[in-house]
């Protein structure tokens, strides 16, 4: 089964980021992407860009436009991890390994 790890941030009740826990953020996330790799569960991963702002399409045709990088929001995605692995638990146990800084969802993929 195909798992999306949401990386979420905003959340006022995670610890602030500060400019010297980033070289250890991104070392984290490295980590955890070497173990996916080696055992074969490593898909894709990206972070969203941060952009000026956001357009959303409607099933009506139009169009609106969000000042900043995501339709607005308490807590936004920032990134994701796509995983292969056999079970919810499984994709859970991989989102604890991610660094603290964040929370997480783990959505099975619907492939269509």
């Amino acid at each position: 089964m195909k798992f999306m790890l949401l990386i979420m941030n905003g959340d006022p009740e995670n610890p602030p980021i500060k400019e010297t826990d980033y070289p250890a953020i991104f070392a984290q996330f490295q980590k955890v992407t070497a173990e996916l790799q080696a055992q074969g569960k490593f898909l894709h991963s990206a972070r969203l860009r941060p952009e000026t702002r956001t357009v959303r399409a409607g099933r009506d045709g139009n169009r609106t436009v969000t000042d900043g990088p995501f339709l607005e929001t308490k807590e936004m995605v920032g990134g994701y991890f796509m995983i292969e692995c056999p079970s919810e638990a499984e994709a859970l146990e991989w989102a604890k390994k991610l660094p603290p800084f964040f929370n997480f969802q783990a959505r099975q993929v619907w492939e269509m």
